[in-house]
């Protein structure tokens, strides 16, 4: 060990470690801990206070308690500035710590704030070093301050929190993902079209996706509680310029995303459907597998984009006018008949999917991207033609075939 410790001690770069460590490891084991010195904020809203000329930002933060049983305590704090990124300073001394952003999952904005260009109330947090590209961005239609003081008890004392009821809309089909990254490269491209969520908050019970929180008032020495839903039915705002274009319901999402194919997971349901086991019935279809191609052709100078989608699906429910049929319906109950009636189902919501960007000059699922990759000569000489370039989406040809397979 000894003839070791010699050897050691004619390596120049030991002394140069040893150097290092006393320095500036003698420096850190004086330095407070990161915890004590950082507000560790999960989720931002931004409200906008025009009667004021400022901004309120509401920070969800985490505030770590050392005990033998850890619990996640949560804290809404607010503060106005007349930017965002004075609010924010405001907000770090009424803490008392600096606000690390580097935690931020979710971005809340308040629908009074969309009709501003959301490009600059977001620049400041955009160009944030420690925020991730892919913090999710939110609007409601109560104030961001409310939405995440129900957040705050969802987060505290449930097993569903605010960032899972987000990112459940990247998966299903009736709803649709945002981040930082999709809407600036939407605001970007040549489209220049964003797509974003939109929860609402409500006290009463309502269909969709609900986590539900209970916000306690206290008054003259009696506590009163307040039950608060968020909720998640698929609902968005389709952004232009970085403005607020058009909202749209999450069955009009649902047609959307059939074209766009950018789902996993979702049903299909027939309405008054009857045949040899049917009568008058409702058939419910989870859709298990999905497949979407597109083909691009020019006929005359006009292009021509095929629209090819293939689902794999299966029967999971069936209800007539009694009720309930039965579950797990037998594989023989599928017939030539339903599946035909099921292609022409996707065909109809494809169809008025398209008829909805066309009416409001939405290029959601992209199709400039597609046209202009595909053949750019062809492409701009199509658009020269037009007296609206805006308006292209009305003078392309749409064919939609679709293939349903039972599993």
């Amino acid at each position: 060990m000894t003839s070791f410790l010699k050897s050691l001690a004619k390596v120049p770069m030991f002394w140069v470690f040893m150097a290092i460590c006393l320095i500036y490891g003698t420096t850190s084991l004086g330095m407070p801990a990161e915890i004590d010195r950082y507000a560790i904020v999960t989720a931002v809203g931004i409200d906008m206070l025009p009667e004021e000329e400022q901004y309120e930002i509401s920070l969800l933060t985490f505030i770590p308690i050392a005990e033998q049983g850890f619990a996640e305590t949560y804290k809404v704090v607010s503060s106005k500035g007349r930017s965002i990124s004075e609010a924010i300073d405001f907000a770090g001394l009424h803490l008392g710590r600096e606000i690390g952003l580097s935690h931020v999952k979710t971005v809340v904005l308040n629908q009074e704030i969309l009709n501003e260009n959301l490009s600059k109330i977001l620049d400041y947090l955009s160009r944030s070093e420690h925020l991730v590209s892919s913090t999710k961005l939110v609007t409601t239609d109560a104030s961001a301050k409310e939405f995440l003081q129900a957040a705050q008890s969802l987060d505290s004392g449930s097993a569903i929190k605010i960032s899972e009821l987000i990112n459940f809309n990247d998966e299903y089909i009736y709803a649709t993902d945002s981040s930082f990254e999709s809407f600036f490269k939407g605001y970007f491209g040549p489209t220049r079209v964003s797509v974003m969520p939109f929860l609402t908050l409500k006290s009463s019970k309502s269909e969709g996706l609900t986590a539900v929180g209970d916000q306690g008032e206290q008054n003259s020495g009696e506590q009163s509680a307040q039950s608060k839903e968020i909720v998640n039915n698929g609902d968005a705002i389709i952004f232009k310029d970085g403005k607020q274009k058009v909202m749209i319901d999450g069955i009009d999402m649902k047609k959307l995303n059939l074209v766009h194919g950018n789902f996993n997971i979702g049903t299909i349901v027939l309405e008054n459907y009857s045949d040899d086991h049917f009568d008058n019935a409702t058939l419910t279809f989870e859709i298990v597998e999905k497949v979407m191609r597109y083909r691009v052709d020019y006929q005359n100078g006009i292009p021509v984009v095929g629209l090819s989608s293939r689902l794999v699906v299966t029967l999971s429910e069936a209800e007539n006018q009694q009720g309930m049929v039965a579950k797990n319906i037998e594989f023989d109950s599928v017939d030539q008949k339903m599946l035909e009636a099921i292609k022409q189902k996707v065909k109809n919501l494809m169809g008025e999917a398209i008829v909805l960007m066309r009416d409001n000059q939405v290029d959601i699922c992209d199709f400039y991207t597609l046209l202009h990759n595909h053949n750019k000569r062809e492409f701009s000489h199509f658009l020269s033609l037009l007296d609206d370039q805006n308006d292209y989406l009305n003078r392309i040809v749409f064919k939609v075939s679709v293939d349903v397979f039972v599993k």
